[in-house]
């Protein structure tokens, strides 16, 4: 059998069915004729070949049949020329012997060319004189059943694929993929020298001695495939965790599905007015993975703690307002506290519509809370430890961890830090990513008439302003700007206005219109529900712990209770101790559910703050001279005398380093903490004191007169932190 074919030369060819392609697919009886897409073929061609394709094409049809463009109803004009006229009927010897004339003299009167050649520039692209033989391979090759066409008249050389390392035996590239694979941003970066030494090593440790390596060639493919890798630790990181990484964004469709959390360095230095120096901070944010919105904010010391990632849920679970003057811009207050609080502990506040379209930068901007159904975080000891998982589960909360190096399965947050750049940039001290960025007088002074006067771009911020800053940022820029990520696509209207531009309100908004409104749990000590809790037996002395006596009258009427009283097996009450502070501990009452402090018996003694961190240093250093007993009257001064030979060994004493650091950061971090846990629990202690009065507490349209909570919370600061009054109007 026999298929008789007319091409486009109008040639009439008969084709065994042995050479003809099986066909895709029979549709109603029909053959589905069998094609192949040229454009990816075709596109991945450059320019210079694809012309020079084209015009071998024109030769070719005008030798077979006369026209440039293979047909007389797409002649040009005086087509068809001499002797290429079929009606001629010359041989086609001839007439590839008289294009190959024409070829070459259309190639010496080529101006273009000859000007080219003097000014020394590239060769000509254009086609150059060809031998009759030449031309005759063209147009067989063009006329070939198979694998013919236009494709057979690209030049080789123009149309190589994958062949440049073809020279490499197999078993050199592969142990030539193995060394440059080990380069995924774990280890440090590697020159080509370094991995051509590893890789002739490794051929020689597997016995492959006898295979030629052209060292030229594989340094090569050693370069080409390190391009791929990354040329940088974070690129080769980068595009190691892409194999790894998602194809899709996480489903997340209403606020509150998935709440990310995570702590990165802050690239600014800020100022702490109690040590006098330049320190480092670091910001933890909640960021809501549906909407983009963020939840909740601080600037904490390095480093954060399980306790500051438990405040920042606390934080998640209140719904705030800013207030914007055309003079001041006030910091985030509580808005979530219900008239009704006072009656009924377990109240709840509904979330109401935050956007508000066209809203001007003056007024009111809220920030709305919700209760996560599912926390995501990395594996950090912070989000990792037994107190944060406690939170949690107390909360009917799901923790999903990140997978172990894997920053990408908390990409959204991730790219809050890249947004985060903005504001950060916006004020004195920004650092940069590295020292590469850094300027040479950011964080330096001199002190001037015993005042400290910066150098750089101006005065540094306190930890405490710097976070007023960026709750500023979120709440007027972020929050009101347009999210790329949040570009939805409405096919009801026309093309030209489909295309959604959301911001991270308007998207909390929209959400919430769809699942109902968000109930969030609202009570004035909501913050003692996130603090450790530790069981201590009341006594006459009051409760011990770590060696530390709390005592209160508020203890009074639990000091004999009985057995199986608060838990089974004895007589022990549970108490909320805050690691941050640990000069006191609270009580909850067990009939009248109110909150109860109990300071420490010699609170008064306190002149540095705390914290578990020095108690801690205190009791280690104890234990290492060999406890109590040890130290006697003069011992200190008998053991100076007996181990030290002259002044000079005191002197390096006195230099210890290991004190030093520890004194300097962390008592720095340590006051950090303090001061803010303070401030926390004032602000609770303040809701609780005002939870009775018939009045709705900390509207977000009140007055500075309407929410006035306590006249002396800034003495927590050591004027650093700004005064409660201010930051509540």
């Amino acid at each position: 059998m026999t298929f008789v074919t007319r091409g486009i030369d109008g040639v009439i060819e008969e084709i065994d069915w042995r050479e003809v392609e099986t066909a895709r697919e029979i549709l109603e009886g029909r053959v589905e004729a069998v094609s192949y897409s040229v454009t990816a073929a075709w596109e991945g061609l450059s320019t210079a070949a694809q012309e020079q394709a084209l015009d071998r094409q024109e030769v070719v049809l005008e030798i077979l049949t006369g026209y440039a463009r293979g047909h007389a109803a797409l002649a040009r004009d005086g087509e068809p020329f001499w002797p290429f006229d079929p009606k001629d009927q010359h041989s086609l010897r001839f007439r590839l012997a008289q294009m190959s004339k024409r070829l070459e003299q259309e190639y010496s009167l080529d101006r273009a060319r000859h000007r080219e050649t003097e000014n020394s520039r590239t060769r000509s692209k254009r086609l150059g004189p060809h031998s009759p033989n030449t031309l005759r391979n063209w147009c067989a090759a063009y006329t070939r059943s198979v694998n013919g066409g236009v494709f057979a008249l690209i030049d080789g050389r123009r149309n190589r694929q994958h062949s440049v390392y073809e020279s490499l035996e197999p078993e050199v590239r592969r142990i030539a993929d193995q060394q440059v694979s080990r380069l995924d941003g774990s280890t440090s970066d590697l020159n080509i020298d370094e991995l051509y030494r590893r890789t002739i090593l490794a051929l020689r440790s597997e016995g492959l001695t006898d295979l030629a390596v052209p060292e030229k060639t594989l340094r090569s493919y050693l370069s080409h495939s390190k391009k791929k890798v990354g040329r940088t630790t974070r690129s080769q990181r980068t595009n190691h965790l892409r194999g790894s990484s998602s194809l899709s964004s996480f489903p997340a469709l209403r606020p509150g599905q998935v709440v990310a959390i995570d702590v990165t360095r802050a690239d600014n230095l800020v100022w702490d007015q109690w040590s006098q120096k330049v320190v480092s901070v670091e910001i933890i944010t909640a960021l809501d993975v549906a909407s983009r919105v963020v939840l909740a904010v601080r600037v904490v010391p390095r480093s954060a703690d399980s306790h500051t990632a438990g405040l920042l849920l606390y934080d998640v679970l209140r719904p705030f307002a800013m207030a914007i003057e055309p003079d001041e811009v006030h910091d985030w207050r509580w808005v979530g506290v219900p008239e009704t609080v006072g009656l009924l502990p377990d109240a709840v506040s509904e979330a109401e519509s935050i956007s508000r379209t066209g809203a001007p930068l003056i007024g009111d901007h809220e920030i709305p809370a919700v209760l996560p159904e599912s926390i995501r975080a990395d594996h950090g000891s912070i989000f990792t430890s037994a107190h944060f998982r406690n939170l949690c589960e107390r909360f009917q909360i799901n923790l999903l961890l990140s997978r172990g190096k894997k920053p990408t399965d908390n990409a959204f947050v991730e790219r809050w830090h890249e947004t985060l750049q903005r504001g950060l940039q916006q004020v004195h001290g920004h650092k940069g990513r590295n020292v590469s960025q850094r300027g040479s007088d950011v964080g330096k002074l001199r002190v001037v008439d015993d005042e400290p006067v910066f150098l750089g771009d101006g005065p540094l911020l306190t930890a405490r302003e710097l976070e007023l800053h960026l709750r500023e940022f979120i709440a007027v820029d972020y929050h009101r700007s347009w999210h790329q990520g949040l570009t939805l696509v409405d096919r009801e209207v026309s093309a030209q206005d489909a295309q959604l531009r959301m911001t991270p309100l308007e998207s909390f908004d929209a959400m919430l219109a769809a699942t109902g409104r968000l109930h969030v749990l609202q009570r004035p000590d909501l913050i003692y529900d996130l603090l450790p809790i530790v069981w201590g037996t009341i006594g006459h002395a009051g409760v011990e712990f770590n060696n530390l006596t709390y005592d209160g009258r508020g203890l009074d009427e639990f000091r004999n209770v009985p057995k199986g009283f608060f838990r089974d097996g004895d007589r022990a009450a549970p108490f909320f101790r805050d690691p941050h502070d640990v000069s006191r501990v609270w009580f909850r009452h067990p009939d009248s559910d109110q909150i109860i402090e109990v300071p420490w018996r010699k609170a008064y003694q306190l002149e540095a703050p705390m914290t578990d961190a020095m108690l801690a240093e205190a009791s280690r250093r104890v234990r290492q001279r060999g406890g109590n007993r040890v130290l006697k009257a003069g011992s200190a001064q008998k053991e100076i005398l007996d181990q030290l030979n002259d002044v000079g060994d005191l002197e390096r004493l006195r230099r210890n380093p290991e004190m030093s650091d520890w004194s300097e950061s962390s008592l720095i971090a340590s006051r950090m903490r303090t001061a803010r846990t303070k401030f926390d629990h004032a602000e609770a202690q303040a809701l609780m004191d005002r939870a009775t009065e018939p009045v709705k507490l900390f509207d977000a349209g009140a007055t500075s007169e309407d929410t006035s909570a306590s006249d002396d919370l800034s003495s927590y600061f050591d004027e650093v932190w700004p005064d409660y009054d201010e930051s509540e109007t």
